[in-house]
């Protein structure tokens, strides 16, 4: 359990050290019916809802029982831009039973950039139906 306090810790300085002076916000994620995560940017990060769309610049998925990155994905040349709760596309399978830590970055004209990080794992429960735990939930070795 402290190895793992330690890696979360560390990822989280990691990613903060990526987004050097960006802010720091935490997605939405929600299970689609496919048993995969949807993570998207809040609805009240677009607070006119004026459907702004937000630039995504990078994509990251880091499992902490291997400390490693499983995915990672820059778009500098090209451009990827997503609407509020639009599912991001992290071009990953994600799997039962295994924390994740993802992050993503966006950059809006004259905002800067921001940083969205969050820690997942999807579970079965006893009906055997997909549940996402997400932050402390996912790292705790105590599912239901």
């Amino acid at each position: 359990m402290k190895q793992k306090i330690i890696l979360y810790i560390l990822l989280n300085f990691i990613l903060i050290m990526l987004a050097s002076c960006s802010r720091i916000r935490e997605p939405d994620i929600v299970l689609k019916e496919n048993g995969q995560p949807c993570i998207s940017i809040p609805r009240s990060e677009d607070m006119l809802r004026t459907n702004r769309p937000f630039n995504i610049t990078s994509t990251h998925i880091y499992q902490t029982s291997i400390r490693s990155y499983l995915s990672e994905k820059y778009y500098q040349e090209e451009q990827y831009y997503v609407k509020a709760q639009e599912c991001i596309d992290f071009d990953y399978h994600f799997q039962n039973d295994i924390t994740y830590g993802i992050a993503f970055s966006t950059e809006e004209k004259g905002k800067g950039g921001t940083s969205w990080i969050a820690t997942i794992r999807i579970v079965k429960d006893k009906e055997g139906n997909s549940q996402l735990l997400i932050g402390n939930e996912a790292n705790s070795d105590d599912v239901n």
